[in-house]
């Protein structure tokens, strides 16, 4: 076997064998220098801060061999496969690149005598490389590579507070890792970044630094599995990626569906919070607020009748809310009343849709890391501005109906500081559609 060097980039310095034919040697390893790069460039922004362990460039070479595999000391060997396309050496590549960084993080994923990356860095290498394939729209999943089926067709032992830090084979231990990984990003909505950050010795740890639960992560992964994939009967993970099966058992109510909150609110601005499991942080939450007359003849549903009196009320900020930003679901928005004493308002809360149908960015896709502090005149003692409102909407659902029970405090009219607030409650149940 001879290495015929075909180019260097910052990173990696690329060869092949030369017993390959072309399309298999030469072509594959001048396509792999044209795109390594930027594949580097998305491994190092989920780690950030890091870079490779090892002297650079890293020699990565091509190798005769059936489909597929990889492995690193380095050099990095990539054994694609005859006739494979580049997207199999990208996402080889990609597999081995990212334990590189595991061991450069040093925090867990990568086995405490630097020896490997274990199950559960394995688990995490296959989640990534597949994320790769995804983000660069390369696809949803590598034929062959997918490992929760050995888990899911097992006992279906422990492996999230049990790790084996010297086994990285593609087996049960490997395939649970990988399932909870998926579990952490795609039913309890962690950032990737957010899951590599929270390295730990074990699949819990990573769990608990996420969460800040201390409480045993497996039984209720493992339950979620057992009642979707029952044990015993084969189990094979439906869609695109047969690796992540989830989100699994989350309640998408139908849609439309709305609320009417009656309230008594003070002068100027109200934040109002109201918690109902309906939403999510991604639905599509419509508020109207109006006045209303509370001595009027009634609806036959309960409600006032609504009106348009002299003063300004209008609605603002509304944003849905849920996990994993925050455990509880609903919607947060501001009410400004103009008025100079507090107005009894109605507000009507739509869940138009459990999720946008498309998303569009006008424009870069800029994320502010602005953080706005979530604080009010009367909480830090200042004698100016308007009253905050808080308030909270519980939903329950029974059966069709939901359940909903709204919370006002807000400060007294003509009181200042931290003084005594008011406070509301109200029960609201929207009969069956």
């Amino acid at each position: 076997m001879t290495l015929i060097h075909v180019g260097s980039t910052t990173h990696y310095s690329i060869s092949y064998d030369d017993s390959l034919a072309p399309a298999d040697g030469l072509t594959r390893a001048q396509q792999l220098l044209g795109v390594c790069e930027q594949d580097y460039e998305l491994m190092a922004s989920w780690f950030p801060g890091l870079s490779l362990p090892f002297g650079l460039p890293v020699a990565v070479n091509i190798i005769p061999g059936g489909y597929a595999g990889a492995s690193w000391g380095p050099p990095i060997s990539l054994r694609p496969g005859n006739g494979s396309s580049l997207t199999v050496v990208r996402y080889l590549l990609v597999a081995e690149v990212v334990e590189m960084f595991m061991l450069a993080q040093n925090k867990g994923w990568f086995a405490s005598d630097g020896s490997n990356e274990g199950s559960a860095g394995e688990g995490l290498s296959r989640f990534l490389s597949t994320e790769f394939l995804i983000q660069r729209n390369l696809g949803w999943s590598m034929s062959g590579f997918d490992t929760a089926r050995f888990w899911l067709n097992s006992a279906r032992a422990d492996f999230v507070n049990n790790i084996d830090q010297h086994d990285h084979a593609p087996d049960e231990k490997s395939g649970c890792a990988t399932l909870f990984i998926y579990y952490l990003s795609y039913q309890l909505g962690y950032d990737l970044r957010r899951v590599i950050a929270a390295a730990a010795p074990t699949l819990a740890g990573v769990y608990k630094n996420l969460t800040g639960d201390s409480a045993n992560p497996f039984p209720t992964f493992k339950q979620m599995l057992d009642n979707t994939f029952p044990p015993g009967k084969t189990a094979v993970v439906p869609g695109p990626n047969p690796d992540n099966p989830y989100p699994l058992n989350v309640f998408k109510p139908e849609v439309p569906v709305s609320a009417r909150v009656f309230w008594k609110m003070n002068p100027g601005r109200n934040a109002v919070n109201l918690n109902w499991n309906a939403i999510s942080a991604d639905s599509v939450v419509m508020v109207s607020a109006s006045e209303y007359n509370a001595n009027s003849q009634k609806l036959p549903d309960g409600s006032h009748q609504r009106f348009v009196g002299a003063a300004d009320v209008t609605v603002s900020n509304v944003t849905p809310h849920g996990p994993p930003f925050d455990p509880n679901h609903g919607v947060t928005f501001v009410v400004e009343v103009g008025w100079n004493a507090p107005l009894t308002i109605c507000t009507d809360i739509a869940l138009i849709n459990n999720a946008p149908e498309s998303v569009v960015y006008v424009g870069p896709g800029i994320e502010s890391n602005q953080l706005i502090a979530q604080t009010s005149d009367t909480a830090s003692g200042s004698t100016g501005g308007s009253p905050a409102v808080r308030t909270s909407l519980e939903a329950h659902v029974e059966g069709t109906k939901h359940s909903l029970e709204a919370h006002v405090e807000g400060t007294k009219p003509g009181q200042r500081g931290r003084s005594a607030v008011t406070r509301h409650e109200a029960t609201i149940t929207t009969r069956d559609r």
